[in-house]
């Protein structure tokens, strides 16, 4: 995608070339990412292989992660239906297509809940949960505001309903790794708090147009849950987490096995209320309920695993079936004119192509890879060939054509030779979801 990817690449590569790296900006902070890519890039080389291999990676620890635990809380059959959920659900899916922190943390989050709602009082237990609040201090490292979640646990140091010892155990593991973190930033920098003084000041850098991006929203005190129950990233699962509660699936389920889904619950509720509250100050992006997500996948599940085979099946497949048609309908070159760039440069390596200045700069790790530096932002230089938007090229002989790539859902329908058929409000979205790209050689070029 070029997009928050490149900023983990260049944290990567520098733990690579010039170790350690302290980080130079808010992504290159965030020390399990860049370190995991790191590593998978000395193994697979610095090409678009360890891109894949890095998130395809961190998809396999999350789901491998629900499943786990879900199974455990519950039943095994709880686990298998929770690891299916969790591996077709759209927000989890779209972020195993690039690198992003977002996979790693929830996972992070997810086992220290177990881990810590798990832990019994004796030594074993206490050690238990002191590794559980490593995995907290880890999902801290992966984006500071997992703190909005990790902040129910304060009010839980009353001792009710879960152990104050095993809580402090917890307190003790998570600030091991971030004092940790913070003596490596002392040494390397001479501040130790470096990492937290550059999120703060991230803040300037969010598009609050996002808001609207996938989003229904009517009302502030009223959209976070909107984009919850509305939205593509989540399907029907919010719907069916209703159901599930309706259902009295949490009252039947045993007391002994309640305490880890009960932390992993009230962890995300607290995630989710604080991101409400703080929504002028970050963005009503899915992904920043993806806790709430994974709860719900495991309270669904676990109603599932007590319905009848009918039943289950039924709701399995829908719920699967939309996620998939969800996802199928989701433009999958949203970068696409940094696409054609790069292809015109690859089909005319000893031409200069001249494209946007934002396609330019977002092609830099593939003209790296090519090993090619034959583009320049526009404007052009006499004798460039000029990659544009059909309908917006300059006058010219057309070189070459990079017509948009449909959606998946419309390049089977257009297989189908159903495309006729569609609506014209339609078409466009999901035959043609980017601008037709042109290779152009200008008038007098």
């Amino acid at each position: 995608m070029a997009s928050d990817d490149s900023l983990y690449h260049a944290g990567a590569m520098r733990w690579l070339i010039d170790p350690p790296f302290a980080g130079s900006d808010h992504w290159s902070t965030r020390f399990p990412l860049t370190l995991s890519f790191a590593a998978v890039i000395a193994v697979f080389g610095n090409n678009f292989t360890a891109f894949a291999v890095t998130a395809i990676i961190f998809y396999v620890v999350l789901v491998a992660a629900v499943g786990v635990f879900a199974a455990k809380a519950f039943t095994p059959r709880t686990g298998w239906i929770a690891a299916l959920l969790a591996a077709t659900l759209p927000v989890v899916v779209v972020h195993a297509s690039t690198v992003s922190v977002d996979l790693l943390e929830a996972a992070a989050l997810l086992t220290g809940a177990w881990l810590v709602g798990s832990a019994a009082e004796d030594r074993v237990g206490l050690m238990r949960a002191a590794a559980g609040g490593a995995m907290f201090g880890v999902a801290v490292l992966c984006r500071e505001t997992s703190v909005l979640a990790l902040a129910v646990l304060g009010p839980l140091l009353i001792g009710r309903p879960f152990s104050r010892r095993v809580l402090i155990a917890c307190a003790f593991g998570a600030a091991l790794v971030l004092v940790g973190e913070a003596l490596f930033q002392y040494a390397m920098t001479g501040e130790p708090l470096r990492r937290y003084v550059i999120a703060f000041n991230h803040d300037e850098h969010i598009d609050r147009a996002a808001n609207h991006e996938g989003n229904f929203l009517l009302w502030a005190p009223l959209d976070p849950l909107l984009v919850l129950l509305i939205n593509d990233d989540f399907g029907l699962l919010f719907w069916m987490a209703g159901v599930a509660l309706i259902a009295g699936t949490w009252r039947v389920t045993p007391a002994n096995r309640r305490a880890p889904f009960l932390l992993l619950a009230l962890i995300a509720a607290s995630s989710f209320l604080l991101v409400s509250v703080l929504y002028t100050k970050l963005v009503l992006n899915p992904r920043y309920f993806m806790l709430a997500a994974l709860a719900a996948i495991i309270l669904v599940a676990a109603w599932l695993d007590r319905v009848t085979p009918l039943v289950r099946t039924l709701v399995l497949a829908l719920l699967v079936s939309t996620n998939l048609l969800l996802m199928s309908v989701g433009n999958a070159h949203p970068r696409w004119g940094m696409e054609a760039l790069v292809l015109a440069a690859e089909a005319h390596p000893r031409a200069t192509i001249a494209g946007a200045p934002n396609d330019v700069a977002r092609a830099d790790i593939a003209m790296n890879f090519l090993g090619q530096s034959n583009i320049r932002p526009l404007p052009a230089h006499g004798g460039d060939l000029i990659v544009a938007p059909a309908d917006a090229a300059p006058a010219g002989n057309v070189v070459a054509r990079y017509p948009s790539p449909p959606t998946r859902l419309g390049a089977a329908l257009r297989w189908l030779g159903l495309e006729p058929l569609v609506p014209a409000s339609i078409a466009r979205r999901m035959f043609t979801p980017s601008p037709d790209m042109v290779l152009v050689r200008p008038q007098g070029g």
